[in-house]
């Protein structure tokens, strides 16, 4: 299976988690926060020295890795990530095992729920919080391109994966120029962003975390009040720009600034993402006049529906208020969640791309009870490959059916209402906060079970690694 092979790529994850915690630990340095500077340093350095002498001890012995193993690697790069996170939330918050196994997922999957307020929270954790779930976006990036594209794992479109994926065979994968290609641009919007709001006038530590949680679709940011996030519109505008960049493909962001790519299957689905959120923006509109929320009428009310509709159909779960803040059926707001962002982004949700190849597939059986001997374009019956991606397709979308009924069921029987224990599942398996906070109104103050909390990290996670590639990793080759 290649163990030193995977070896060397967890001790990866844990030198790149280590030069992560620089900005943290500015912060703690800055704030003078002593306890929680001289833990994060120490953790550093430690992880630096376990990265470089597993990866120095197991260099010779890296082997290619077999579908299998491959697979397998992405489990156990996710796994090391969580792993990495959780030493700091019992160091520093002083939380107890399981409930810092939650805050490290939450974090790393870009959940963003956390189990104390921000405002209870130190500078040095809040930042914290915000790299790791970064870095969570970037790990989601960078696996997408080595691992689901390649391997079209649940159907995944890979015809122009070369824009960002720069491996010559499997012999010569090139990470470190792969990863620069993705991380760069990644890091320059984060930066664009950054800048956007503090020339708005948030204050720049906010405009920081703000900016690292919009391009990783992450539900966790500064507290504002109950009628701006921000306290500032022009920044809810930025913020909604770039959580639109979060959610779709990072592949058709190289073709539009290529002027290539028409009539690819990213634009296609960029497109189709784009039309969907235009019409969720009029539907957002159209509940402000009917419904507005107290208090707020005209443009204050359609503003805030707008923002919350953006940011629940990007699966970043950022809102006004707990109750969502959105006048439409509950039901549509579980849907929508669902389906997610676009693939090779750092949404959630099982992906627009799989709802297109599904509508088309639905399409193209409804025309052939009217011509029964006709070729249609991506012909299941006729095109071999066309097959293996709609069976593929639906595999994912009934495994992710499949999921979320369970993990209805364990949820309700934990003493959830049936609404709460709807939110639960599917705000943890598409990585949306605000749908967990909303279903779990005393998350913040520590009364959510532990076996609540496991469950909820447990779907995060295997969702967040994609439930064919679990499958993968365990059944070898059927997948």
């Amino acid at each position: 299976m290649g163990l030193p092979t995977i070896g060397i790529l967890s001790a990866g994850v844990f030198g790149v988690f280590a030069l992560s915690l620089v900005l943290p630990l500015f912060v703690a340095l800055v704030e003078g926060n002593w306890r929680a500077l001289e833990a994060i340093f120490l953790v550093g350095i430690g992880y630096g020295f376990l990265s470089a002498v597993t990866i120095l001890s197991l260099s010779r012995r890296a082997r290619t890795l077999n579908r299998a193993g491959v697979f397998t690697a992405a489990i156990v790069v996710w796994l090391s990530l969580i792993a990495a996170a959780v030493p700091l939330f019992v160091l520093i918050e002083g939380q107890p095992l399981i409930p810092a196994i939650f805050e490290a997922t939450s974090a790393a999957v870009t959940l963003g729920s956390t189990l104390r307020p921000p405002a209870d929270m130190s500078p040095s954790m809040i930042f914290y919080r915000a790299t790791v779930a970064w870095v969570g976006g970037l790990t989601t990036l960078t696996l997408a391109v080595y691992v689901l594209g390649p391997y079209r794992v649940g159907g995944i479109p890979n015809a122009n994966l070369r824009q960002v994926q720069h491996a010559r065979t499997e012999n010569d994968p090139r990470i470190l120029v792969t990863l620069q290609s993705i991380a760069v641009p990644y890091l320059t919007l984060t930066i664009a962003c950054a800048m956007l709001l503090i020339i708005v006038r948030v204050p720049a530590d906010d405009a920081i975390v703000v900016a690292m949680s919009m391009l990783s679709t992450n539900g966790f940011v500064p507290p504002g009040s109950t009628t701006s996030v921000l306290d500032n519109r022009l920044a809810e505008f930025i913020m909604m720009i770039f959580m639109l960049v979060g959610a779709t493909s990072i592949i058709w962001h190289r073709l539009l600034v290529g002027r290539s790519g028409e009539g690819s299957r990213e634009h296609d689905e960029g497109m189709l993402y784009l039309t969907a959120i235009a019409l969720l923006v009029g539907v957002a509109v159209l509940a402000s006049i009917l419904a507005p929320p107290e208090g707020l009428q005209g443009f204050e009310s359609a503003f805030n529906y707008v923002f919350d509709m953006i940011s629940i159909a990007t699966t970043t779960g950022v809102t006004h208020d707990q109750q969502l803040g959105i006048a439409i059926p509950f039901e549509a707001i579980l849907i929508i969640v669902f389906i997610g962002g676009c693939s090779y982004s750092t949404s959630g949700g099982i992906k627009a791309f799989r709802l297109l190849t599904m509508l088309k597939h639905v399409g193209n059986e409804l025309d052939r009870l009217v011509y029964p001997s006709a070729i249609l374009r991506d012909d299941v019956q006729y095109d071999t490959q066309q097959r293996i991606i709609a069976k593929s397709v639906w595999s994912t979308f009934f495994l992710g059916v499949l999921a979320v009924t369970i993990a209805l069921l364990i949820f309700a029987a934990q003493g959830h209402s049936l609404p709460s224990a709807m939110a639960l599942a599917a705000g943890a398996f598409s990585q949306v906060g605000n749908l967990v906070d909303s279903a779990v109104p005393g998350l913040s103050q520590g009364v959510a079970s532990d076996s609540t909390l496991l469950t909820m990290s447990a779907l995060a996670a295997v969702a967040r690694m994609e439930i064919l590639v679990v499958l993968a990793a365990i059944t070898g080759n059927r997948w």
